[in-house]
């Protein structure tokens, strides 16, 4: 997960105008390291602002040809231009090929369970992307995988926060195990996409009514309709004061209602910056017989997840537990620890 060390170092060398080295190092990035990373952050900024401008900006010919194609299949499930802001707002993202003149960064989205992959290449206008594809999850982690109507983290009877994180290490530990360096230019054989006519026929409608799902559902969590239950509207009440608290004064409130929330958790939510969660907002949630998960995510990074359990109380809603996640660090402790045991 080179990406979050790269981010880190940049944000830092860009905040005190240090000199940037030649030389590769995750915590020393070099000017093309920096510069794709800063060219794949704004593909991702714009794609959410404005997907049209952002295709033609960031995508050479064959590059817009494909994005337009993942484009109308997302039109044509119904997800219009919000897709790509749900798809690429809520996702990780990897590199492989950082330094090379073919880079391919692939994002994560883990509550539907797709990758959009994408090559990047040097042109004389800068990199911009040549090669572009959507592929479900199940594809990316095993060859001739079937593949699953339900996102990863929804199937079986796992806790869901776990779930969710399990699918991200999984999934980008394939990306990185499969789709290393030497792999960049046989990425679709990898995938077993040379035909992307059949493809196009046979897989992608099904990752398009995925994501419009996922859409559909947290819009009708996030928005009151006519008729619905009247557990729904305690439970978005409930979320929405939590959102504000964290975004104005952090989570001492919360954490004082949400008992349940282990001592680990207690220490990470307590020493975060309520600027930082400025753009906090519902990803997806699961409810069950009187409780509910809602979790959590910022536009300006997919960094980090943030899961709230809730408890059905007469009258609305009642906090029980939190937990905040990073992806990085949990991604990074859990290589190290299958890495000890296999030692």
């Amino acid at each position: 997960m080179k990406y979050w060390v790269i981010t880190i170092a940049l944000a830092l060398l860009m905040s005190s105008g240090a000199t940037l080295p030649l030389r590769a190092d995750p915590l020393k990035p070099t000017l093309a390291e920096v510069n794709a990373v800063e060219d794949v952050l704004r593909f991702r900024t714009d794609m959410i602002a404005d997907p049209d401008k952002a295709i033609r900006t960031f995508g050479a010919r064959s590059g817009r040809t494909q994005l337009d194609t993942i484009a109308k299949e997302m039109a044509n499930a119904g997800s219009g231009k919000a897709g790509w802001r749900y798809l690429l707002g809520s996702s990780v993202f990897t590199f492989a090929g950082l330094n090379a003149n073919r880079t391919l960064v692939t994002f994560y989205n883990p509550w539907a369970d797709t990758a959009l992959f994408t090559v990047w290449e040097g042109q004389s206008g800068g990199r911009q992307i040549v090669e572009a594809e959507w592929v479900p999850g199940d594809m990316v982690r095993q060859e001739r995988a079937e593949i699953e109507l339900l996102p990863l983290w929804l199937r079986g009877q796992k806790y869901r926060p776990a779930a969710v994180t399990d699918a991200v290490v999984e999934t980008v530990k394939a990306i990185e195990t499969r789709f290393a360096e030497p792999q960049i230019g046989a990425w679709r054989e990898t995938l077993g996409i040379q035909d992307g006519r059949t493809y196009h026929r046979a897989v992608t409608p099904i990752i398009a009514h995925r994501l419009f799902e996922m859409q559909l559902r947290l819009k009708m969590f996030a928005i009151p309709s006519e008729g619905e239950e009247p557990s729904t509207n305690a439970l978005r009440v409930a979320v929405a004061g939590l959102i504000k608290t964290a975004r104005t004064e952090g989570f001492k409130k919360p954490l004082a209602e949400a008992r349940g929330t282990t001592a680990p958790m207690r220490g990470a939510l307590s020493r975060i910056n309520p600027y930082t969660m400025r753009y906090l907002a519902p990803v997806a949630y699961v409810a069950g017989d009187g409780h509910a998960t809602v979790f959590l995510q910022s536009a300006a990074t997919a960094d980090f997840m943030i899961s709230a359990r809730y408890i059905e109380r007469v009258g609305g809603y009642a906090l029980q537990r939190l937990e905040y996640v990073p992806y990085a660090a949990t991604y990074q402790s859990a290589i190290s620890m299958a890495a000890a045991g296999r030692q």
